[in-house]
């Protein structure tokens, strides 16, 4: 199954764009859910999303990589994914801009509703990362 691929142009300098993409103050504005996320390669963190009957709203993540200004790397896993899916963001510099690059992959790995679950986090990536993180960056 083809992963998520998500692009954006923010118009600030990379070291803007990497404090909102690893500040767990500014994080919160962007994805809108608490979390807790520092950026360590290993380190275990967590999303709070609005819970519901069937979900506690927790989507779990494990850092693998982060390189500053450079890359970042983790899993994502949650109850209704059941499976590691792998977030990747990198950031690239474009004189004042900064260009921004979101790959999430892993989908074959789930085992129900995979299509749905995959259109969904399209959908929340669109919201989140394309439209709500340039907005919080470019409105300051």
């Amino acid at each position: 199954m083809e992963p998520i691929e998500k692009n954006v142009t923010i118009n600030a300098p990379v070291s803007r764009v990497w404090k909102a993409l690893t500040d767990p103050a500014e994080i919160e504005k962007w994805m809108l859910m608490p979390n807790t996320f520092a950026p360590q390669a290993g380190k275990e963190f967590t999303f709070q999303a609005e819970a519901s009957e069937e979900w506690d709203g927790v989507f779990h993540c494990k850092l693998n990589e982060c390189i500053e200004n450079k890359k970042i790397v983790y899993t994502w896993n949650t109850a209704f994914i059941n499976a590691d899916t792998l977030v990747e963001i990198e950031p690239k510099e474009n004189g004042d801009k900064t260009e921004l690059t979101l790959i999430h992959s892993g989908w074959e790995k789930i085992a129900e509703n995979r299509e749905k679950v995959r259109n969904d986090h399209s959908t929340g990536w669109d919201l989140r990362f394309v439209q709500k993180l340039k907005e919080t960056i470019e409105s300051e």
